[in-house]
């Protein structure tokens, strides 16, 4: 109030002496609170504090950023509770006001210990905890080991926090450049092969299936046949026999397994009911007076079944 009545005396007086300057009345809060206004000029760059007219320089801007981190931004009295209230208790604790618990709680033990602070440091705040006892605290605890130690911490975090960001932009960069070579090379290899085949295509003769028909004419020339007496099974395939025989393209060749030590592979067998095979094909369990006669399917081979019979080996 005393700063009010000394700039409205100094207005009045300039008025009466006809001098026209511009005047400003600055409103200051009472001493309770010790907020600072701020008075911004046509310059938005530069800013000055009411009282004093100090510009707020970018040091003192950190400051009162680190300020409003550890204390908060708003004022902490009696029936406050967190841990803003906590950290004001543990910095007074350090400095030996506070010998209590660190709880967080704004208690009558807390408000002492801030009302010895402020008056060893001649602060007018009376227990409340405003932005002068803030500052004040923190300009104590800036300076401490445990201030420092997390400053450097601080600095530590910040530059690996970076490399770490670097090797993960250079690692993904990496990882995308991979992906876009494998993709090109898959994609190169499979033109590559899509315009082999074709060419293979063009260069390929067209050309007709070729069905080989086997007959089988018994040899008339022949006078007479080696009679044997065998134990007869049947079977029906699809592939090709044992002297390249097709069955596939002529499934009704008549063709016998036999074993070549008993009789010879291109005999003629005359077959009582069925005619006159060949002996082209040759067989895992086909031992001995054993034969295995082929025919057209299954049905028929199943019908077959396991018979004694006596062949003619006619050549």
């Amino acid at each position: 109030m005393n700063i009010i009545k000394r700039l409205t005396a100094v207005t009045s007086l300039t008025v009466c002496l006809g001098v026209l300057t511009p005047t400003t009345i600055v409103f200051a809060k009472t001493s309770s609170t010790n907020d600072n206004h701020i008075m911004k000029s046509e310059d938005p760059e530069h800013t000055t504090q009411a009282i004093g007219f100090a510009p707020n320089t970018p040091s003192s801007q950190t400051d009162n950023q680190e300020i409003n981190i550890i204390f908060g931004n708003s004022l902490l009295q009696q029936g406050d509770s967190g841990p803003t209230v906590a950290k004001l208790q543990d910095e007074l604790q350090k400095l030996g006001y506070y010998d209590g618990q660190i709880d967080g709680n704004f208690n009558d033990q807390t408000f002492e210990a801030v009302d010895a602070f402020q008056s060893d440091r001649q602060i007018t705040d009376n227990g409340v905890v405003g932005p002068e006892t803030k500052t004040a605290l923190y300009t104590v605890y800036r300076n401490t080991e445990e201030a420092k130690d997390y400053q450097e911490k601080a600095v530590e975090i910040k530059v690996q926090e970076k490399k770490d960001a670097e090797e993960k932009a250079r690692k993904a960069a990496e990882a995308r450049a991979k992906k876009i070579a494998e993709e090109a090379a898959k994609k190169a290899a499979k033109e590559v092969a899509k315009k082999a085949a074709e060419r293979a295509k063009e260069n390929t003769p067209k050309q007709q299936p070729q069905v080989q028909n086997t007959s089988y004419q018994p040899n008339t020339s022949t006078q007479s046949g080696q009679s044997l007496t065998v134990e007869a099974t049947s079977y029906s395939l699809n592939g090709r026999s044992a002297t390249g025989i097709d069955f596939s393209s002529n499934p009704n060749a008549k063709v016998v397994a036999v074993d070549p030590s008993v009789i010879p592979l291109g005999s003629k067998v005359m077959i009582p009911g069925y005619g006159v095979y060949v002996a082209g094909d040759t067989g895992g369990a086909i031992k001995g007076n054993r034969i295995d006669v082929h025919l057209p399917t299954k049905d028929q081979a199943f019908n077959f079944g396991r018979r004694t019979m006596t062949i003619t080996i006619l050549h």
